[in-house]
């Protein structure tokens, strides 16, 4: 399936800082939206993606969308592997722990780990 932008209109409602030093947006869109439009949002739930934001509507001319081949072709990075293995972890404990641990923040948490493992292996 070819990616394409989601874009609708919308209001920024609110900022607030997180524990983990990043943003909490709180938006809400301004007009109603169709069937389709509101079912590709809801796709776009939990995932991660890149955030835009103009006052007018966004124009593809207004994006900078560099030419670049993928680095690994046909095949998953080992860093989108890590993350899709932490992920299935993270669902495995149920909603519960789900709800106390946002995926983001269980991700943050589990990398910090094993960056904090790495860098004391520097050590010996």
């Amino acid at each position: 399936m070819e990616e394409q932008l989601f874009q609708a209109p919308a209001q920024i409602e609110g900022i607030s800082t997180m524990k983990d030093r990043t943003l909490k947006l709180k938006m809400y869109i301004s007009q109603e939206l169709s069937p389709e439009e509101k079912a590709r949002l809801f796709d776009l739930e939990q995932k991660e993606g890149w955030f835009v934001f103009k006052e007018n509507e966004i124009k593809i001319e207004d994006l900078v969308i560099p030419e670049t081949e993928p680095e690994f072709k046909d095949e998953k990075s080992p860093a989108k592997r890590l993350r899709d293995v932490l992920f299935v972890g993270w669902n495995k404990r149920g909603p519960a722990y789900q709800n106390q641990y946002p995926f983001e923040l269980y991700y943050k948490i589990k990398m910090e780990k094993y960056i904090e493992s790495e860098k004391a292996q520097l050590n010996d």
